[in-house]
């Protein structure tokens, strides 16, 4: 059963957080999965003060077009609507944003007319919780699809029943350059959800964030991804892919640095802490081949390039995928030498057998 919800104008934020805030997720039971749920809204036209304000936070240029992480702001409304609607199973405060993916086909305007639709369906087990992901997709007035994206989110266990965590290996730093470093401030948290619209209390202040199990407030991991994004976005490009995963929070206040790698496709970057001990996300930005074209709406969801980390896996994967069919081939092999050996000794055999035949019908 798909629940849908339309909207004329984009829902307020501010009550959607209060609405997470009461919710109470009944969980999924076994052989359950999370319904399909979609929100949409049609005529949606970005704010200029609030587009104006996110800019200068997040350092993005201005040049009369959307950055590539606001359409996630504009759709944020609606995944509130999501993640509290009565057939959703969890509570949404507790849920951990985990992985984001964004493919954007080409540059929308400042002033664009867009429809917005997200969704959610089904979840994945995994060691520590329960993941599932939000679909959004931006139409523009000619039925073309010029951005969409994933956001991975966790349900964490409450039994901690997931694997514990290995010793930390770093990267080779040697592979990286510094683009740039800077403090987070304390009141980054506040500042930003008031512009994005996320007033998720470990955000706001530490006494907020404590009962959550928060030492301290955090960043917004959308913020240090935008943060990111604006610095190493180049100028000539429109049409791009970018990844990121999120790997710890960054407690505010706090000195970070970016650091980043090129090559042929794409940059490659991460965000630590000032003594390299600790990385909070690690994201990459694939440029698009000249000539590529929107889908249309009724198009399916792009495929999003692997980031490093699924990279390293698909490599494992294909690499014991080469040695099982080496293997297989190598038994084939054997079997077929086997089969030709005793093919062999019986033509031998039944060759003796009418050798001696004759011998003994000789001495006859």
């Amino acid at each position: 059963m798909t629940h849908t919800i339309e909207f004329q104008q984009l829902p307020s934020a501010w009550l959607g957080f209060l609405r997470a805030a009461t919710a109470r997720g009944n969980g999924l039971r076994s052989g359950e999965s999370i319904p399909r749920i979609v929100a949409r809204c049609r005529g949606v036209v970005a704010d200029a003060t609030a587009l104006r304000k996110y800019r200068s936070l997040c350092g993005f240029r201005i040049d009369g077009k959307l950055p590539p992480s606001y359409p996630h702001v504009l759709a944020a409304p609606l995944h509130l609507q999501l993640l509290t609607h009565k057939a959703f199973p969890f509570k949404l405060l507790g849920a951990v944003h985990v992985r984001n993916a964004v493919t954007q086909h080409r540059a929308i305007a400042a002033n664009e007319v867009l429809d917005i639709e997200v969704s959610v369906e089904g979840h994945r087990d995994v060691d520590a919780g329960i993941e599932f992901d939000l679909v959004t997709r931006i139409t523009d007035t000619s039925g073309q699809v010029p951005w969409e994206s994933t956001s991975t989110n966790l349900i964490r266990r409450s039994s901690g029943g997931g694997k514990k965590k290995g010793e930390w290996t770093p990267p080779d730093w040697s592979a990286y350059r510094q683009v740039e470093s800077w403090t987070v401030p304390e009141d980054i948290g506040r500042r930003y959800g008031l512009v994005a619209g996320d007033v998720n209390p470990i955000h706001m202040h530490t006494v907020a964030a404590r009962p959550f199990g928060f030492k301290r407030a955090i960043a917004h991991g959308m913020f240090s991804y935008a943060r990111c994004a604006a610095r190493l976005m180049p100028t000539d490009v429109e049409a791009m892919t970018l990844t990121v995963s999120f790997k710890r929070p960054v407690f505010l206040p706090s000195r970070v640095e970016l650091l980043a790698r090129e090559d042929g496709d794409g940059r490659e970057y991460l965000l630590t802490n000032a003594a390299r001990d600790q990385v909070y996300l690690e994201g990459r930005i694939d440029f698009a081949k000249a000539g590529t074209t929107s889908p249309s709406a009724d198009a399916p969801a792009a495929a999003v390039k692997k980031t490093p980390v699924r990279k390293a896996a698909a490599k494992k994967a294909a690499g014991k995928k080469a040695g099982a069919k080496k293997v297989s081939a190598k038994k084939a092999s054997t079997k077929k030498a086997s089969a030709k050996q005793a093919t062999a000794r019986k033509a031998a055999a039944k060759k003796a057998t009418a050798k001696k035949a004759a011998v003994k019908k000789s001495a006859e």
